[in-house]
């Protein structure tokens, strides 16, 4: 019996981040549940970018970050310009999440950068970061895994669950994700498309 429980033992998960960064997120989890969470949504939006300013993040102009968005890691985190982190979204950035600017990344969606080595039986922690594109859409309750891509204009529809990156100005559905469509836009094109107008727009369901 006791062979076994040191067999075990021997197994247990290692923790190899650094103090550094254990200390940092106690820190962090204490402002953001003290000075952050108990913000009404509809105001205080300049006081929760300076918080997360202050722990590190890069934050451009107009961007609405719900009291409610549960982000990991701020030094980890780069948003562009009007960037909206929608209510309950959770943002698991032990690798960096790059986030382009006018991006909605909508309710409860899960941006994941990490996961664990199951070839391992001690299943150590693997991450990979994130990086989405300027336009981009993730709808609610959407998955979104380490290593992937999203492009420019691309839309993940509503609990999709992306396992690998994304092509500018696609629309993806489904679990896991398959392309279903190709995103048009009305009128002239965003800035930054490298994509003809169109004018009709394609909608995620």
């Amino acid at each position: 019996m006791n062979i076994t429980m040191s067999k075990f033992r021997a197994l247990r998960y290692k923790n190899r981040l650094s103090q550094k960064n254990r200390i940092g997120r106690a820190l962090w989890g204490l402002a953001n549940a003290l000075l952050i969470q108990p913000t009404p949504r509809w105001a205080l939006h300049g006081w929760r970018r300076c918080l997360l300013r202050l722990f590190g993040a890069t934050i451009g102009e107009g961007c609405r970050i719900d009291p409610t968005a549960r982000i990991w890691a701020p030094w980890n985190l780069k948003l562009g310009d009007y960037v909206a982190l929608a209510e309950g979204c959770q943002v698991y950035n032990v690798a960096p999440i790059v986030i382009g600017s006018k991006v909605a990344i909508s309710q409860r969606c899960f941006l994941c950068t990490a996961s664990h080595d199951i070839g391992s039986l001690q299943r150590p922690l693997t991450f990979a970061p994130i990086h989405i594109g300027n336009h981009a859409w993730v709808a609610a309750e959407a998955l979104v895994h380490p290593g992937v891509t999203i492009g420019e204009g691309a839309v993940l529809a509503a609990r999709g669950v992306l396992r690998r990156s994304a092509p500018d100005w696609t629309i993806w559905a489904g679990n896991p994700a398959i392309q279903v469509g190709l995103r048009k836009v009305e009128g002239s094109p965003a800035p930054g498309s490298s994509r003809p107008s169109s004018d009709e727009t394609s909608r995620s369901n």
